[in-house]
């Protein structure tokens, strides 16, 4: 076999150029962090991998999607480990740019107008009635601080963003089942990290980050006992997403479109939920399972097997509440449903109470960005600068006043109507199956956001808008040979 010494002779000098480059360019890289120190380091090393990351999702947007998924559930988890605080947030904003881009590069492409059939429904119109009010809210004379408007319009154009890309994304069911396989499985990666911090305790970068902020060792400790808050931002977000994802998972489990294999490991997952939920302490969280059970018992009533749950989780939730149990996670759990023996329900209360003449004497609302800690920052001297709403409701209330509030409540009701009307329309199993999955962990989401601000927080704020986008167009995916 004759070997071309040319050609090989090439193949060993492009070889040694690469090595002598990586090698050069590795020697640079350690200079620059040993004199500017490890905060370039970590700058360098996020670039090395975000442009591959990147360059993919504009080629790829499924793969852009799923990422942006990825990166929603561990951007805490990422900042933590990190010595430095960075703006991680940042990533999620650049994500949904790059495949914006990446959306307009392919419809270019295409040389085809753009398609927007999926937009066309009640839903997408109400939300973009919203966002067009909350934009309106800079004329609102309440307000203090332009500042704190231009911070919510950001948000707004993100938002905007973000549904925009869903519509375009979730047009194949083969792509919303992946995407439901993974928020499901990072849910279960969570909950098993919930479940390791349980057992084995916080590692050291936590405790770092722990008391790094003054306050928050005393809002995760509960009797002496530390609540667990996984990969997640707080105690609160990673008790509302075991919620709603063990409801998810028990729902799906029950469809008649599963084999038993598929159904003992959706079982299994929506049990370890359930258990790093407790290890959460949330009080909201655990309101959420009766929410969900209700709905879907709602709306199977006339289904034997449904009864049969329903006398199951009675007798279940008789035992919790009456039965000769005690411990920290089952005294939370009986506090739930008995609000006036908890001392933080009851300020919570007393808070609305002192809101709620001055929501109904202005109804267009005090200012977006002026409640909670963002009101201290962005609107500081502003009656409502630092009040704690604790609940989205009475936040939204607040901020863009009671027809604020009814806007809101409307598009909710509207995701709800149409998945129900979808659900009992579908004849697709595994779409009426996801119908019923989704409407369940909607509906105890939006119960929980009385109590809590859960509708906003990652990764539960993409899930919301993906649940905005499948209910109207999901019915749309059914196969052909159940048409």
């Amino acid at each position: 076999m004759r070997i071309d010494a040319k050609a090989y002779f090439k193949s060993r000098v492009k070889e040694v150029m690469l090595f002598l480059g990586l090698s050069v360019g590795a020697l640079l890289i350690a200079m620059l962090v040993g004199n500017a120190g490890y905060v370039v380091g970590a700058l360098i090393f996020a670039v090395l991998v975000a442009i591959p990351i990147l360059y993919k999702s504009v080629i790829d947007t499924n793969f852009g999607f799923y990422f942006l998924t990825w990166y929603s559930y561990f951007l805490f988890f990422i900042a933590r480990l990190l010595p430095v605080r960075l703006p991680m947030g940042v990533g999620v904003e650049v994500l949904e740019l790059v495949l914006l881009a990446g959306i307009f590069i392919a419809e270019s492409k295409r040389k085809a107008r753009v398609d927007w059939t999926n937009f066309q429904n009640p839903i997408t119109y109400i939300f973009i009635f919203l966002q067009t009010y909350y934009v309106l809210q800079a004329f609102n004379p309440n307000a203090v601080s332009i500042n704190a408007w231009v911070v919510a319009t950001r948000a707004i154009v993100f938002e905007c963003i973000v549904y925009f890309l869903f519509v375009k994304i979730l047009t194949r069911l083969d792509v919303v089942i992946t995407y439901t396989k993974l928020w499901l499985f990072l849910s279960l990666l969570a909950a098993v990290y919930g479940i390791y911090q349980e057992v084995f305790g916080y590692a050291d970068f936590e405790w770092r980050d722990i008391y790094s902020t003054p306050g928050t060792i005393f809002l995760i400790q509960n009797w002496g006992i530390l609540r667990k808050f996984s990969f997640m931002s707080d105690v609160a977000a990673f008790g509302i997403c075991m919620a709603y994802s063990a409801i998810f998972c028990a729902v799906l489990a029950m469809a008649d479109c599963f084999d038993w294999k598929k159904r003992i490991v959706l079982f299994i997952a929506a049990f370890l939920m359930l258990v790093a939920m407790s290890f959460s302490g949330t009080r909201t969280a655990t309101a959420m399972i009766p929410v969900g059970a209700f709905i879907y018992i709602l709306m199977h009533i006339n289904n034997r097997r449904t009864i049969l749950i329903l006398g199951v989780l009675v007798l279940g939730f008789m035992a919790i509440l009456f039965g000769p149990f005690y411990g920290n996670t089952i005294t939370r759990i009986r506090t739930t449903f008995q609000p006036k023996q908890d001392e933080s329900m009851n300020v919570r209360e007393i808070n609305r109470a002192r809101a709620q003449p001055l929501i109904l004497s202005h109804p267009i609302g005090w200012g977006v960005n002026t409640t909670d800690s963002e009101g201290e920052a962005l609107s500081p001297g502003h009656i409502f600068a630092g009040f704690p709403t604790d609940s989205g409701f009475l936040k939204t209330a607040i901020t863009v006043g009671w027809i604020g509030l009814i806007i809101l409540m409307t598009l909710y009701f509207s995701v709800l109507a149409i998945g129900v009307s979808n659900f009992y329309t579908a004849t697709d199993p595994l779409v009426k199956a996801l119908y019923g999955a989704y409407i369940a962990a909607f509906f105890s989401l939006v119960v929980a956001n009385y109590a809590q601000s859960a509708m906003g927080q990652k990764p539960t704020g993409l899930l919301v808008f993906s649940i905005f986008v499948l209910m109207p167009n999901l019915i749309k995916l059914q196969r052909k040979q159940f048409l």
